[in-house]
């Protein structure tokens, strides 16, 4: 069994964690990397075998899988020549910066016969599963509301680098709470499904020195229920928590410490449920991959992981494009101040 060839285009800071997690997995494999933005190359990245400088070598490399880090403004035109050949690919969220093309794109992603996923790796987190057990089994009883909040000082992101060149700080790269932070939409409207209509405010309220909004407040509406999401670049301390409100009983979940408490009237303290907890940050990145490789390369690469090849939640390309086209509404809802019908 000849090893599989592996093309990663671009190289910021998450095609970087990308480009280890793929040399851990597959050792063996032939990894090209293609930077499209950086002056005359420069010397072939650690990790890598080659290193590429137009898309003429990048097709003429002949990957097996695809693994694309570009800026988002660029994921859609990147993509586009593999999906054409039939190559299977993993595209970093969002799936782009605005809802232009997205449809069309999907489209053409389905029919393909090239496995193809998004990288919203929450999906991988277990106590989102945690989450989802416990609404499934009606613990909660109906869910009526939901808060969900994520939020971090944008320049705490990466501390060794000037957040103002970031695709989080412009505009022009995909960058914004929105869809920087879109983690959290995608994972609400798979637990929950797509709203009816959505509510939203964005604004940069900070001093931060970016030209997009620093915060978004988001209202999900559905029948009986309603979800509200806040995304920010402002907290001083991190934060990822989700707060579900049943007719039985409240859900509390840390998702950076991966602590999920149940609270009803018999134990109003809150008691704790039992989900597991990854053993380092990276775990959840190498899950992703783990299933990434184990649907794209059938039959030339081993799952590590147990529950990879039952696992059956990755963002799919559809679902992707219907997060972007809610984040156009959310703007939209923002600009206008009005509210904005959710197509399903």
């Amino acid at each position: 069994m000849t090893s599989p060839k592996i093309l990663c285009i671009s190289l910021g800071s998450i095609g970087k964690r990308h480009l280890r997690n793929a040399r851990k997995l597959l050792p063996s494999a032939a990894i090209a990397v293609w930077r499209q933005h950086t002056p005359g190359g420069g010397a072939v990245p650690e990790g890598a075998d080659a290193l590429l400088s137009s898309a003429e070598e990048a097709l003429a490399f002949g990957a097996d899988a695809v693994i694309v880090s570009s800026p988002a403004s660029e994921h859609l035109k990147n993509a586009s020549p593999f999906v054409e050949r039939q190559v299977p690919m993993f595209l970093e969220k969002p799936l782009a910066a605005s809802a232009d093309g997205v449809d069309d794109f999907a489209r053409r992603c389905k029919a393909s016969r090239g496995f193809i996923m998004v990288g919203y790796v929450l999906r991988f987190l277990p106590a989102l599963h945690t989450l989802q057990r416990l609404m499934r089994d009606g613990s909660l009883g109906d869910v009526l509301t939901v808060r969900i909040e994520v939020g971090q000082h944008l320049p705490d992101w990466r501390p060794d680098t000037d957040y103002r060149t970031g695709v989080s700080a412009q505009a022009k790269l995909g960058g914004g709470a929105l869809l920087e932070l879109s983690h959290e939409i995608d994972y609400a409207t798979w637990l929950f499904g797509w709203p009816r209509s959505i509510l939203c405010s964005r604004d940069r309220l900070s001093s931060l020195e970016i030209d997009v909004e620093d915060s978004a407040h988001l209202i999900l509406e559905y029948p009986g229920k309603r979800v509200l999401v806040q995304l920010d670049f402002l907290q001083r301390v991190a934060n990822m928590a989700v707060q579900m409100v049943g007719t039985k009983a409240t859900l509390r979940a840390d998702l950076l410490k991966e602590e999920v408490h149940l609270i009803t009237p018999a134990e109003p303290k809150g008691i704790r449920v039992d989900s597991e907890i990854l053993p380092n940050g990276n775990d959840l990145y190498l899950r992703q991959f783990d299933y990434f490789f184990h649907r794209a390369l059938p039959g030339r690469y081993t799952a590590v992981y147990p529950g990879t090849p039952s696992f059956v939640d990755g963002a799919t390309v559809d679902h992707a494009a219907g997060v972007v086209r809610l984040v156009d509404l959310a703007k939209k809802s923002s600009d206008t101040g009005t509210r904005q019908s959710v197509r399903s």
